[in-house]
């Protein structure tokens, strides 16, 4: 299954005999699905529709859906100004220049710049959002298609990544395992060593038998073979996850990519051969940079 990035852009444009839709798409990532619309005025009635389209294809990361909308000549309708907005423009800007003391110089075309100022009103008493609507449909749907291709393009790209990254980190932990049985050597002659200074220091004894036994005890405390077959497997699960994909794919590897980072910190901390821990902090370092990445997977 192909990886889908939450980064991507999208347009789709619809067109006829008095009217042009474009819709422009873009997203980003973000920990949940989070759809903002933005629509003419006059057609602010699409936009629970939009989201529920949106809703349909994408899942996870933060979108912005901008409907732009032209019309022209031929609708069967009357074109009036939009009174109240045009007043309100007025005022405020007549406010502005006696605060500010601006000279007011407003022109025919700055009105007609004014986003809404003339209204179309359809002879017949319907709802002209609703016939518009196919058109709006057909740009937003033809949006979609191109994210998505987007999306998965640079899906792949992260995958190509991220799989050359793992590659990286599962030769740190192999290293790291095959220095297990040297961490057990070292950790124990650095305990009989101490021991052996303490007995000297305050002239004391100790039985065999019973050095022996804290020994023992010593060399499961510091043991990491439980942490490095963990890692084995985790790192088994990650790879499977890269070439496999699936559904919550970034949730997934996120989960997977702190519970190695868990098992590295661990092996590090309880570890005696100095070596181990300086192959944990390379190996954290890669694990990071798949962590960065990870966050664009959707």
């Amino acid at each position: 299954m192909a990886w889908m990035s939450m980064t991507g852009f999208g347009r789709g444009e619809s067109h006829g005999e008095d009217i042009s839709v474009t819709a422009d798409i873009r997203t980003v990532n973000h920990r949940y699905l989070d759809v903002h619309v933005k629509a003419p005025g006059k057609f602010v009635s699409w936009e629970s529709r939009i989201r529920s389209i949106a809703r349909e294809t994408l899942r996870r990361g933060k979108v912005d859906i901008f409907i732009n909308v032209r019309e022209w000549g031929g609708s069967g309708g009357n074109l009036r100004i939009n009174r109240p907005l045009l007043s309100g423009y007025m005022t405020e800007a007549a406010r502005l220049c006696s605060e500010f003391g601006i000279s007011s110089e407003i022109t025919f075309s700055d009105l007609i710049r004014i986003p809404d100022l003339f209204v179309l009103d359809p002879e017949s008493g319907d709802d002209p959002s609703e016939a518009r609507w196919p058109f709006a449909e057909k740009a937003l749907r033809s949006g979609i298609s191109m994210l998505q291709e987007s999306r998965r393009t640079e899906g792949e790209n992260l995958r190509r990544v991220i799989r050359d990254a793992l590659a990286i980190l599962t030769n740190h932990v192999s290293e790291i395992s095959s220095m297990t049985a040297g961490n057990k050597i070292m950790a124990a002659e650095r305990f009989k060593e101490r021991i052996s200074t303490l007995c000297g220091e305050y002239g004391a004894s100790i039985d065999p038998a019973r050095l022996h036994q804290e020994v023992a005890l010593q060399l499961d405390r510091l043991d990491i073979t439980e942490e490095t077959d963990r890692l084995g497997s985790h790192l088994s699960s990650l790879s499977k996850l890269v070439e496999e994909g699936g559904e919550a794919l970034g949730k997934r590897f996120d989960f997977l990519v702190q519970e190695v980072f868990r098992e590295l910190t661990t092996s590090a901390n309880k570890s005696a051969h100095p070596l181990i821990s300086a192959v944990a902090v390379t190996a954290k370092t890669e694990l990071e940079k798949i962590r960065e990445q990870i966050q664009n997977v959707e």
